[in-house]
């Protein structure tokens, strides 16, 4: 998805089931606590044994469908397990003690690992474990100014376990109950709200009603509580993370080598068969998730089913529903039963020109399960089984860790830290991300900033990914965001496509290693140097959507909605976007013809842009 059209954007991929639900449990009678002024269990009732299980199953309600949920929890230490089935898919997650995890549709898991997810996981546990009870040990609680609503007073503490991330938790004023709780995800807050209360054991309460409202996914998740029990016992590793399905192969045993197209250093294309038709053509998205476009469900003759909302890129909610594939066939390497998120992607990322459209994205399901290595020099991508490799100078190992789907390593800009996402779906420059800038310090580089589209800004400065500084980046800026990944509120910035296109890659998520070979001829991606932002129409030409302010465009007297029919002596039904963006990017001085008309039915007009780098000088790392 694109915002400004002058910088292409990673698309909206982030997967729209959210995990981590949590019953709370609460022992009766109440009473109140003259320190806090609010209801308050006795210590005596509330005081769950630690190391005792408390098992919930009944149904759940998300995105269109139903199904059925078990969880158990461990009282005291808040280690978990969850399962939610909707039958097309599944999904898990859970706690053992030391990290969350996290088992994405495809059932494979992997850690939550990254400090914010670390931070996060201890408040998840603490209020997992506290069951409802309010604990006086183990964290900081913070007494916020009562709330009305309606008829119902609350009672609201802000509560930071040890080590962990601060969350809310409102109290009804009259039972003493919570009523809900408020956790910040990444990129999205989390509202839980408890109802239902009933006695399971001796005075200890369950809410039996529990609904997920993640606020900027505009989504709900329900789940009805039919069976609760408490036990002492439990399996050896029902807290540990899942381990790997066996539904991967390598057809010849041994590696498996392809081609693939390099559009314009924006995008990584690699030939897909879908059980046994194809090849598609299907963009390789660190970033992202394993999606189909609908005409490519369409084609394999499947019906979707679900409508689970989705965000990423930009600040639109998708939904989504999901299909499966028996095989997925890159080269000799195979993936069998496989859930597929089918979602409309973006008509402009998905135009190539007069090849065939975008089919769909190969992301984080397909990382998980093989070591994927990308030669720029032999354009080939080699996926391997996961495992131990070692690589000779000047390979560099970078270390990757998560917080949601993507992988994040240490990075800099502007003299400041912070993790930056390896993000091979952003097919447009690094995007420096509004959250972490402002609290660092490092927004005000953006001042002296191109303007673009929008509150968008864009610089030409140097940026660091673990050892390796990369000078002479287009870094851009987009400002608040009201939802997606500029929204969030534990990633620096996303390294795309243009900056990764300077090294070999392999991605090794099973070692948890990023390892990068610096290209000594690859040079920065440069700038769009005419200052326009054009569409792609259906009819094969394109639309100018935007003009920067006293760019080559500008000063030729170009404007927005007049339809492009030739660029560079090239009919435009014969060019992609990043087709155009190639020829706008050739070295200041050149000159590039523009044919176009105000509309349909008017005559063409010949405009000569003179290309210019309005990014020179801007922004230089302070």
């Amino acid at each position: 998805m694109q915002r400004t059209g002058l910088v292409i954007r990673r698309l909206a991929t982030r997967a729209g089931p959210r995990h981590w639900a949590y019953a709370i449990a609460l022992a009766a009678p109440l009473h109140l606590d003259p320190t806090s002024g609010i209801a308050n269990p006795p210590p005596k009732n509330c005081a769950w044994r630690s190391g005792t299980t408390l098992s919930l199953e009944g149904t759940v309600r998300e995105g269109g469908l139903a199904g059925r949920f078990t969880r158990v929890v461990e009282l005291g230490t808040g280690r978990f397990n969850e399962k939610k089935d909707y039958g097309v898919v599944s999904m898990g997650s859970g706690n053992d003690g030391e990290l969350a995890w996290s088992q994405d549709v495809s059932g494979f898991a992997h850690a939550l690992n990254s400090e914010f997810a670390r931070r996060l996981a201890r408040s998840e546990a603490w209020l997992s474990g506290s069951q409802g009870c309010r604990r006086r040990g183990g964290a900081h609680i913070e007494v916020l100014a009562p709330t009305v609503e309606g008829d119902r007073n609350f009672e609201v503490r802000r509560i930071t376990p040890v080590n962990g991330a601060p969350l809310e938790v409102w109290y009804d004023r009259d039972s003493g109950l919570p009523d809900r709780a408020i956790l910040q995800y990444p990129e999205n807050r989390l509202v839980r709200h408890y109802e239902d209360w009933r006695d399971i054991d001796n005075g200890r309460r369950v809410a039996f009603k529990q609904t997920d409202e993640d606020v900027e996914d505009e989504s709900t998740t329900t789940f009805i509580v039919d069976q609760a029990r408490t036990g002492e016992t439990r399996p050896p590793g029902l807290f540990a993370m899942p381990a790997a399905p066996q539904d991967v192969r390598l057809l010849d045993g041994k590696a498996s080598v392809v081609d693939y197209e390099d559009d314009h250093r924006t995008r990584i294309y690699i030939p897909v068969f879908l059980d046994g038709k194809g090849p598609f053509a299907f963009e390789l998205d660190s970033g992202g998730h394993f999606i189909l476009a609908p005409g490519t469900v369409v084609a394999l003759g499947l019906t979707s089913q679900g409508a689970f909302s989705s965000t990423g890129a930009g600040d639109q909610v998708s939904k989504a529903g999901y299909v499966r594939i028996d095989s997925l066939r890159v080269g000799t390497a195979e993936m069998t039963d496989q859930a597929a998120k089918v979602l409309p992607l973006s008509e402009q990322s998905n135009d190539r020109g007069p090849r065939p459209p975008r089919a769909g994205i190969l992301g984080l399901e397909f990382f998980e399960r093989f070591r994927i290595s990308i030669d720029r020099t032999q354009h080939r991508v080699t996926l391997e089984a996961p495992g131990a490799a070692a690589l000779p100078r000047p390979w560099s190992i970078l270390p990757i860790t998560f917080d949601e789907d993507a992988p994040l390593t240490p990075g800099s800009f502007a003299g400041a830290r912070g993790e930056f996402m390896i993000d091979t779906g952003n097919a447009g420059a690094t995007i420096i991300e509004q959250f972490w800038a402002e609290r660092v310090g490092v927004a005000k580089v953006f001042d002296a900033g191109l303007a673009v589209a929008g509150n968008a800004r864009l610089v030409q400065a140097e940026v660091a990914i673990g050892a390796f500084r990369v000078g002479n980046e287009v870094q851009s800026y987009y400002g608040p965001q009201p939802r997606g990944s500029e929204h969030t509120r534990s990633v620096a910035a996303i390294a795309g496509e243009p900056l990764l296109s300077r090294f070999d890659l392999r991605f090794d998520y099973a070692q948890g290693r990023l390892w990068m070979r610096p290209l000594a001829a690859a040079a920065p991606v440069p700038f769009n140097r005419s200052g326009l932002n054009l569409m792609k129409l259906g009819d094969g030409s394109f639309r100018i959507a935007s003009v920067i302010a006293a760019s080559p465009a500008a000063e030729a007297g170009m404007e927005s909605g007049e339809i492009v029919s030739e660029v560079g002596g090239q009919p435009s039904a014969s060019l992609s976007r990043a087709d155009v963006l190639a020829i706008f990017q050739q070295p200041p001085g050149t000159s590039v013809e523009i044919a176009l008309r105000d509309g349909a039915s008017q005559p063409l007009r010949v405009v000569t842009l003179r290309l210019r780098d309005m990014l020179r000088d801007r922004g230089s790392e302070r």
